[in-house]
């Protein structure tokens, strides 16, 4: 991928960020890449047409914590700026990667989705005030089925949508958020974000 074959001289903090977030994101999507193989076939139409919104739920997840530890670190202003510059490089970068070789209307499109999809999972997911809840804890499952409420954690709202985009529905395998909430956290365990948001903030004006 042409994105992760640039130089790294004088590469910016900025830069590094956006590919952790696409980076982060990417794992965690081929993390489930063999099931989706498995239920809808290889490299087949469907498997893509699962696979691409998978990863960029995966993004939106990461892009929302990215812009939580920056409202910590910087406060409101900043962490605007930042977002403002963040956001834009992420998507362009992640698109030429996978959508490079498509005409220039079709890429608009998928831009556009994107930044709709983001700016709807920016509600959602800002409105959970915890990471990760115990399931007793959390929005219980029928209570989502019946009424359609969201889960209260950001990990529990990140699974029931890749559920949907998935399967098309509310998850009930009590192995998928296990899985999910696993990939999630061994991501974040070396706390790269904020060390990279940190670095970031140093290059806005």
């Amino acid at each position: 991928m042409s994105w992760f074959n640039s130089s790294k001289k004088s590469e910016s903090a900025m830069s590094k960020l956006s590919k952790k977030i696409f980076g982060m994101s990417l794992l965690c999507a081929e993390t489930l890449k063999p099931d989706l193989e498995k239920k809808f076939g290889k490299d087949s139409k469907i498997f893509n047409s699962k696979y691409i919104p998978v990863l960029f739920e995966f993004m939106y997840f990461f892009i929302q914590l990215t812009d939580r530890y920056a409202f910590n670190q910087l406060g409101n202003e900043r962490r605007n700026k930042l977002y403002d510059a963040l956001v834009p490089a992420t998507i362009d970068a992640t698109i030429e990667t996978f959508f490079g070789h498509c005409p220039q209307n079709i890429k608009d499109g998928i831009e556009r989705d994107f930044y709709s999809n983001l700016n709807n999972a920016q509600m959602d997911y800002g409105s959970c005030k915890e990471l990760l809840l115990d399931p007793k804890d959390d929005t219980r499952i029928l209570e989502k089925i019946e009424s359609g409420a969201k889960s209260k954690s950001m990990v529990g709202q990140l699974t029931d949508n890749l559920s949907q985009i998935i399967e098309g529905k509310i998850n009930i395998n009590a192995l998928f958020p296990i899985l999910i909430c696993e990939v999630v956290i061994e991501s974040l365990k070396k706390k790269e974000l904020q060390t990279l948001v940190s670095e970031a903030s140093k290059e806005i004006k």
